[in-house]
């Protein structure tokens, strides 16, 4: 028997089959990756040095020894912004991990590789079990994976790029609860869990259109079934229990704290003829990528089956929502604020029209290769992407050439992270700069009425009998002490963000304090020299939540054994 030419047999050979598809993936992976790695340089833009940040953070507590991180005490300027209480950053752990064991810049393309790849293999699989076609789903997972909008999140908009790798998953579990085995809702818990636990705003955005296509199923169905809205609550509470350690800081340090939040409103949107001519042009950014381009254009005139329809739909809807012409307007003042930038819409518009594509393009090519031919087709377009993907990623090279390298600057500057490149010799130098976007994020509203507040916490600057005192902290996990001395009995209150669970101690003994007008740590100190330390103690019930979070997952997992063991029989 012809190996070759049954490997693309999805009956006989489906493992090899898979396998083929997913060193494909692989090769374009490594390649696209080491491309960018070969300059030994990160463009550090946009949302770069917010996340960066976080990940220095997290790398160094656990240096330390200290598993959690709560507030950023090494970062952020030493301002104990929780950031972390309130972003989810689980999935920066590998990064942090590989930080033991690479430099800086080649810790962070590897994780870069990690998460492209995740994305690829979640992809491909999904869509597999979408259209149970290998090759529509080898196609999907290539031109969903290396779209040019994705490719731009993965220079620095981490949040919105890991979320990007799950939705293919949730989606999958929103057909299944809605249109296909009810008796798979599981994968909508999990695929929700894990775009929680990547970016909160995504979950918002996944909702719109999850609501959407509910809509849809009681108007196409004329209703839906009770055992579909059973498995749509069960999916819906187990994914609460397994998200639960990001939803619970939210009730105990952020509601009713006078918190702020990432900034709300519309600050761009894109016009039609902007997103339809730059999606020609070979670089990264705001746009679809040609073929989805095309999709847009002329798949209304293959779709037969209703079901492609609504996804067309979708699609062209996702595109819609990324325009100057939706009333954007209208939303002022709603929840639907949040979105800050209607370019966020482009994952959902590459993932639905990619699905179209995918599945028209791969029943041609299947009506007109077969054999070994289908082996050289896979090979070819696996090339055809990573060459596509190399010239959107040629700008970002050439950026790398050009730029400068991100100079020193002191560790009170109050001047915001220019857009440089950074190598391992000076890539700490970023966290010297003030963040450029999110250093106040999660701080409370009184601590940004001014400029001169905020360069305050930046430039280390207590206040001690009515003078200001510029202190040098000494830094530990998730704590903060200063040594201040003070001529008499009087309060000082220092650059470090007070919280609901913030702890305090002076001399090593616990002490009472109050929140300043800066929205700072406020503590009365006795005469002489006094160490004041500040720290974080997490309420129990976020610890709780951690324990029913792994006992979700662990009854999950065991429930999904006993599924596949009765579904094979």
């Amino acid at each position: 028997m012809d190996v070759k030419n049954n490997l693309h047999n999805n009956k006989s050979n489906p493992r090899k089959l898979n396998l083929l598809y997913l060193c494909l993936l692989l090769f374009v992976t490594l390649l696209t990756t080491l491309y960018l790695a070969s300059s030994k340089a990160i463009f550090a833009f946009s949302d770069w040095t917010f996340h960066a940040a976080r990940v220095e953070e997290i790398y160094l507590n656990l240096k330390s020894g200290s598993f959690f991180t709560f507030i950023a005490a090494r970062t952020f300027h030493n301002t104990g912004a929780a950031s972390f209480l309130f972003y989810p950053y689980i999935f920066f752990y590998p990064w942090a991990f590989l930080r033991f064991i690479l430099s800086p810049v080649n810790a962070f393309y590897a994780w870069y590789a990690l998460v492209t790849f995740a994305t690829a293999t979640i992809s491909y699989f999904s869509m597999k079990a979408y259209s149970k076609k290998s090759l529509a789903s080898f196609i999907f997972s290539l031109v969903y994976t290396f779209a040019p909008y994705r490719l731009y999140l993965g220079g620095a908009v981490f949040g919105e790029y890991l979320a990007v790798t799950f939705l293919p998953l949730l989606f999958l579990g929103i057909y299944e609860v809605l249109w296909g085995d009810k008796k798979k809702w599981y994968l909508l818990a999990i695929g929700g869990a894990l775009v929680a636990y990547a970016h909160i705003l995504s979950v918002f955005l996944s909702l719109e259109f999850a609501i959407i296509l509910f809509i849809i199923k009681l108007i196409t169905s004329r209703g839906i079934s009770k055992d579909r809205i059973k498995s749509l609550l069960l999916s819906a509470v187990v994914c609460v229990f397994l998200v639960l350690p990001v939803i619970v800081p939210f009730f105990t340090d952020f509601i009713g704290q006078g918190l702020s939040s990432a900034k709300p409103g519309i600050s761009y949107t894109m016009g039609p003829r902007y997103l339809l001519l730059n999606s020609f042009s070979a670089q990264k950014g705001w746009k679809l990528s040609f073929m989805l381009i095309l999709t847009f254009l002329t798949a209304w005139a293959f779709i037969k089956s209703r079901r492609n329809w609504i996804i067309y739909g979708l699609g062209l809807f996702a595109c819609f929502l990324t325009t100057r012409y939706f009333p954007w307007k209208l939303t002022a003042g709603t929840p639907f604020e949040m979105v800050q930038l209607t370019a966020r819409y482009l994952s959902y518009a590459s993932l639905f029209l990619t699905i179209l594509f995918a599945l028209g393009s791969s029943s041609v090519l299947e009506e007109h290769v077969t054999g070994r031919k289908k082996l050289a087709l896979s090979c070819s377009l696996a090339v055809f992407m990573a060459l596509f993907s190399l010239s959107s990623l040629s700008v970002y090279r050439d950026t790398l050439k050009h730029v400068q390298d991100m100079p020193k600057t002191s560790a009170d500057s109050t001047q915001p992270a220019p857009f440089k490149r950074l190598r391992d010799y000076n890539y700490y130098n970023q966290f010297n700069y003030k963040i450029l976007f999110g250093a106040f994020d999660y701080m409370p509203k009184s601590s940004l009425t001014s400029v001169q507040k905020q360069n305050s916490l930046l430039m280390h600057q207590a206040y001690l009998n009515g003078k200001t005192l510029t202190l040098s902290p000494l830094i530990k996990a998730n704590q903060i002490s200063y040594q201040v001395k003070s001529e008499k009995a009087a309060d000082v209150d220092l650059p470090v963000i007070a919280y609901k669970h913030t702890t305090v101690s002076v001399n090593g003994q616990k002490h009472a304090f109050r929140r300043g007008n800066r929205g700072t740590v406020v503590v009365g100190l006795k005469r002489g020299q006094n160490t004041v330390t500040v720290g974080y103690k997490a309420s129990p019930v976020f610890y709780l939540s951690i324990v029913i979070s792994i006992l979700s997952c662990l009854a999950l997992l065991i429930y999904l054994v006993q599924f596949k063991a009765k579904y094979a029989q």
